[in-house]
């Protein structure tokens, strides 16, 4: 009799071992909004996921950045 309960609790604990997969969502990337400041220079806003500001560089350096960052692949 014990070894029956204890084939009925090793199978119970395969049946709850498998949980049906949640799909991954993918995660929003950072917006930028261009804004000018004050002195007139153009600005980058950098928004997270949810929507709020994370950073706000001038456009020059983050032009300047992001041709750094293509470049450096070996082209």
């Amino acid at each position: 009799m014990a070894k029956k309960k204890r084939k009925k609790a090793k199978a119970k604990k395969k049946k709850t071992k498998k949980k049906a997969k949640k799909k991954k969502t993918k995660r929003k990337k950072g917006r930028r909004t261009v804004l000018y400041s004050s002195k007139g220079k153009k600005l980058y806003a950098v928004r997270d996921a949810s929507g709020k500001f994370k950073d706000i560089q001038s456009y020059q350096r983050a032009h300047s950045m992001d041709i750094k960052r293509d470049s450096s692949d070996g082209n």
